[in-house]
Formats: structure tokens, C-alpha cells, sequence
């Protein structure tokens, strides 16, 4: 702080002048009175008692005489004699900010009850002796008291925070955005702060004194506030952010596999790591990317496949092939380290990265399937014969499916599902519209892959007598006669919910599933190297049983004198069937029993008339 100060000329104190004849003579009388008398207490007590409420004679205030007056009257006297002490201004400047405070706007002026205090205060303290004394030297000598200054410290303060207010201002920290094409820097900008209580105080000290100027001009240069983020800051952010946004290049052999500049640049983003500003990588964006790529580097395993001759026994393999999968986890971390090492200058941008992958072994390789081909027979087979129609999309959902399934192998110990087996179910695949039971109703032509239940039926029969172990099944709504009585398999996908069928090769050696299919027929046949287990089945036990019927009612939506069956009947029965699978020796390796419960239905025959 600077502070310009005006030095005005203070009055001088009274110099010690000659007491008037007659005032000497009362003198001389007063002292010879109160030495000459025995009861001097009593002498003080009459003197005190003719200036009570007045100022003792010689006393002053600066240069002016307020000797024998009242307080009201000293009062008076004492206002108008030092009135300049609120006549001027403080004339302040912080930084570029500049403004004026008139004296009184403080309360600057006399501190009149001050000084009446301290006049009253002459010759009346201390013991009986100690104001004789006083007295006596007040009267001869005179006493000059201090003239005394005052002013309101809050007002003050409060004229200083108004200044703050309008000076202060928070520093803004540069910033690094990452947009379309580049980067975008918004600049740093440093603040100020002025302390204003410290000020007002340092001031006080000035305004407590009688020799303040009328104007009294005062500068403060405001606190410097430095931003967090430095506009040298921002500037090495965006230069490192820049070396960081190069294409990615992905190398495994003699592949390559590119991740764009602007993709790179969209993973990255500005903040505070350990106190330094700078571009950071979004591991997350980056393994959304490099998830989108697996799909191009991923490859599935290649299964040997056995060939089979003209006497239906195999008799040779095909070659297996491994598969790879990127694992993305690893990758990401690898390009993430690349990048950053970008920014910090400490690797060239031309740097590639070789990607994790992962190896993937066929469930059949040539080595396994050349082992088993000479040993491989059929286990066990299964026919379904139906009836073509619009219910099975005319043969479609039986047979594509069947065809997807035609050479699966099935590993050791892998659990096979038919759901999974047949892929997606789309139009696109060869599947089409047929029926399904819906609400306890056969309803024709709504289902996409309605009617593929003769084909998993068909499946879980052959696996059923092949002795393997079994997992999912549930038999149909109501009971139809073209499948084993308990031994049926349904499977469909209503919404979020899916009945599969599923079963596990649980033996040493790899299965093979070979489908036959034709319009009207489909047959599935198992293989594998034999076991030695035999499979017994009891006879359905039945209860419950009520018989289904059928009826014909008239009907206007179909040509008149015509007829048409929209439902057929059924059985309702409730039917149990036990299976036992034994190994070469006859101990028990599996035994379930099937529980099914079949619902009657009422068969339909629709006539119709005008």
C-alpha cells in the first residue's frame, strides 16, 4: 500500500503564562486558606462544591479554554472550535478502481464526550492530598487536555466491501474440449482479490489521528489470483492431445486392422490427474472400439467332420481349424498405453500394437476325430412321419431346423441345446409361418417356426435310447399321437421366456447327430464309439384319463355345405415313463422318470352354412 498524506500545521499548545495579578492574589488566598485552616478535608470539600458540574479553572482542550463551563456549554465550545475533524475525504484507489469517502459518510469528526471526559477528569482523582495538589497545580499552572478524534470502523469496512466487491473476481481456469476436427481452447484468466478488512484497519490507524489532512489519499494494488489451469497449461494439453490423435494400427502376421484419427481423437478427454492438467484416454470408449472390431477379427474354430460311405459307416475325416477371439480387456489396455505414451512424447506415432488373441480350439479336432472315425456306429435312431401343411409351414420348420443340426458333433462332456443348435429363427434362414398351441388352442399360421416340435421330439427320442444324460424337456399342451405317449419334446421362445431341450455327451468319445429330412419324414440317427450302454424304457403308466371327442358346429365364416377341422381331440391323461441307462457292467448311470399331463381337447369340425 502507498499512502499520500497532507501535513497541515497542528496548533500549538498554550505556553505557560503569567497569572493574572488578581488571579495570583485569589490564589494566595485559596492556598493561605486551605494551609492556614486544620480541617483542610472540610477547605477541598467548599472548593469542589462551587465548581460541581464544571470544569476546574485552568483547564484546556488543545487551545481552546474550557475552564468553570458546564458540560453542555463545553460541548458547544468544543464542536465548533474542532468541526474540520469531519470536513474532508478519503480519496481511495484500488488497482483501476477508484472512489471517494466523505468524512462524515464514516462519522468522522470530534470525539467531543471524550475530551469533556478527560477535562471533568483534571484535579478530581486520587486521595484527598492527590486533588489538593492537582488543583493547586491546575490553578497556578494550567492542564491542557488532547484534543481526540472519532469515526464509525464499520462504516468503514462497509465502504471498503462495496470496493471489494466491485473489484474482486474469481480467476477462470483454462480449458481443453475435444470437438468435431480438433480441439477447442478456452484461455485462462487470472483474478484479483482485495483484502478490504485488512485495509480498512491499516486505514484506521490513519483516520484515529488529529493530523489527518482534509483529503487523505490512499492506493492499494489488489491480490493477484493465478487459475488452476494455466493458459501454458492448456497450450501443452492441446499439443499432447494432438500428438495423441493418430490412426491406431493393429498388426497379428500379415493382417492389419486400422482404428481411424477420429476415433482416436473421440476417446479423449481433459482434467486434473495428480495436480497436472492434460489429455486423458477413456479406457471405456476405447473398449466400446475395440469390441466393434472383434467382430472383424474374431474367427470361429473349424470342427473335422466325419465322411460317411455308401454303406452309411464313416469312413474318413475332414480337416479341423482353430478359431481366435480378440480379448478385448487386453487390447483396449495395450492401445491405452500407446496413446498415452503419445501424449507424452516418449513414443513415436507410427507405433503399432499387436492385439490380444486368444486361440480357440475346435470341439472336434482331426487328431480326436481320426482316433474315433474307425470306431464310430450308430447309437440309436428315431423317425417321426406328419402330416405337410400349413401348421409345420408346410415341412419348412421341421426340416430346416433338422438341417442345421445335421453333422453337429457334440464334444465330451458338452451339453448340446437345440435352441442354440437351429440359430435365430427368421424368415431370412428358411423358417416360416405355421401353428402353435396358444392359450390352449391350436391356432394356425401366426407362429414364425410353428410346427418345429416334430424335430426336436424326433431328436430327444434318439438321445433318449442313445444313454445320454438329459436336461431340459416338457411335454405338449395336449397329447399328440404321432410322438411317443410321455416321451415328447416341445420347444418355442414366448418373449423373454425359452423351453429348450437339451442334453450332455457325457461319455469319452465326440457324438455325431446326422438328420435325414424330406417332406413328410425326419429321422435322427446318433453316433459315437460304443459303451456298452443299454437303455430300457417302461410303458407309459396312465391315470386321470378322460377322452377327447369331437363336434360340429355351423359356422358362417366358411363356404356354405363345406366342412373344415380347426381343432382335433385329445386324450387327458396324466402319463409316466421311466428310463434306465446302465453301463457295460449294469450299474445304474442315469434313471429319471418323465412326468406329462396332457389336457383333453374337444375336436372342431366347423360346417358351414348360409
Amino acid at each position: 500500500m502507498t499512502t499520500t498524506t497532507e501535513t497541515i500545521a497542528t496548533p500549538a499548545l498554550p505556553a505557560r503564562r503569567r497569572v493574572p495579578r488578581v488571579r495570583s492574589v485569589v490564589a494566595a488566598f485559596v492556598v493561605g486558606a486551605i494551609l492556614a485552616t486544620t480541617a483542610g478535608a472540610v477547605s477541598l470539600a467548599a472548593y469542589s462544591q462551587m465548581h460541581a458540574g464544571k470544569i476546574l479553572p485552568g483547564v484546556h482542550v488543545g487551545t481552546v479554554d474550557v475552564s468553570g463551563l458546564d458540560r453542555a456549554v463545553a460541548a458547544d465550545r468544543l464542536n465548533a472550535a474542532f468541526a474540520s475533524y469531519g470536513q474532508g475525504k478519503l480519496v481511495l484507489s484500488v488497482g483501476t478502481t477508484s472512489e471517494q469517502i466523505a468524512y462524515s459518510d464514516i462519522g468522522r469528526g470530534p470525539d467531543v464526550n471524550a475530551m469533556l471526559d478527560a477535562a471533568f477528569a483534571v484535579g478530581r482523582g486520587g486521595s484527598a492530598a492527590d486533588q489538593t495538589v492537582a488543583m493547586l497545580r491546575t490553578l497556578t499552572n494550567g492542564e491542557v487536555v488532547e484534543p481526540r478524534v472519532t469515526f464509525d470502523r464499520d462504516r468503514l469496512s462497509q465502504k471498503f466491501a462495496v470496493i471489494a466487491a466491485r473489484v474482486d473476481r474469481d480467476p477462470v481456469d483454462g480449458e481443453v474440449r475435444t470437438v468435431s476436427g480438433g480441439f477447442n481452447v478456452t484461455q485462462a484468466v487470472e483474478g484479483t482479490y482485495f483484502d478490504y478488512q485488512a485495509a480498512s484497519d491499516q486505514l484506521a490507524a490513519q483516520l484515529s489521528q488529529t493530523s489527518a489532512p482534509a483529503e487523505l489519499r490512499v492506493s492499494f494494488e489488489p491480490t493477484v489470483l493465478h487459475p488452476t489451469i494455466t493458459a501454458d497449461a492448456t497450450a501443452e494439453a492441446q499439443a499432447a492431445a494432438a500428438r495423441m490423435t493418430k490412426p491406431i494400427l493393429l498388426e497379428a502376421g500379415d493382417e492389419q486392422w486400422t482404428l481411424p484419427a477420429t476415433t482416436v481423437r473421440s476417446w479423449i478427454d481433459f482434467g486434473l490427474v495428480n495436480g497436472t492438467y492434460g489429455p486423458q484416454v477413456d479406457a471405456a470408449a476405447v473398449k466400446k472400439a475395440v469390441a466393434k472390431l472383434a467382430a472383424t477379427i474374431d474367427r470361429s474354430p473349424v470342427n473335422a467332420k466325419f465322411l460317411f460311405g455308401k454303406s452309411n459307416r464313416v469312413v474318413g475325416v475332414t480337416q479341423s481349424s482353430n478359431g481366435r477371439a480378440l480379448d478385448v480387456a487386453a487390447t483396449t489396455a495395450r492401445i491405452v498405453a500407446v496413446v498415452n505414451a503419445r501424449g507424452s512424447a516418449g513414443l513415436s506415432p507410427t507405433e503399432s500394437v499387436v492385439p490380444a488373441l486368444v486361440t480357440k480350439v475346435p470341439r472336434l479336432t482331426t487328431e480326436v476325430a481320426r482316433k474315433s472315425a474307425p470306431l464310430m456306429r450308430p447309437l440309436a435312431s428315431w423317425t417321426t412321419y406328419y402330416e405337410v401343411g400349413s401348421h409345420n409351414g408346410f415341412s419348412a420348420n421341421i426340416t430346416v431346423p433338422s438341417m442345421y443340426i445335421n453333422g453337429t458333433v457334440v464334444a465330451p462332456g458338452e451339453w448340446f441345446s437345440y435352441l442354440q443348435a437351429i440359430g435365430p429363427i427368421t424368415t431370412a434362414r428358411g423358417f416360416k409361418f405355421g401353428g402353435a398351441i396358444i392359450n390352449g388352442r391350436s391356432v394356425e399360421g401366426t407362429t414364425l417356426g410353428g410346427g418345429m416340435c416334430s424335430s426336436s421330439t424326433t431328436l430327444f427320442n434318439a438321445v433318449a435310447r442313445s444313454g445320454f444324460q438329459i436336461g431340459a424337456r416338457r411335454n405338449h399342451y395336449y397329447y399328440i399321437a404321432r410322438y411317443p405317449l410321455g416321451l415328447d419334446a416341445t420347444v418355442f421362445i414366448d418373449g423373454g421366456y425359452a423351453q429348450d431341450m437339451t442334453w450332455r455327451n457325457d461319455t469319452q468319445y465326440p457324438v455325431l447327430i446326422r438328420a435325414i429330412a424330406r417332406p413328410g419324414m425326419i429321422r435322427f440317427t446318433l453316433y459315437s464309439v460304443p459303451t456298452g450302454r443299454t437303455v430300457s424304457l417302461t410303458r407309459p403308466t396312465v391315470k386321470n384319463y378322460i377322452g377327447g371327442y369331437t363336434v360340429t358346429r355351423d359356422s358362417t365364416s366358411i363356404p356354405a355345405g363345406t366342412y373344415k377341422q380347426v381343432e382335433y381331440a385329445a386324450n387327458g391323461q396324466d402319463v409316466w415313463v421311466t428310463r434306465t441307462v446302465r453301463d457295460r457292467s449294469g450299474r445304474v448311470i442315469h434313471q429319471e422318470t418323465y412326468y406329462s399331463h396332457y389336457t383333453r381337447m374337444i375336436g372342431i369340425i366347423l360346417h358351414g352354412v348360409a
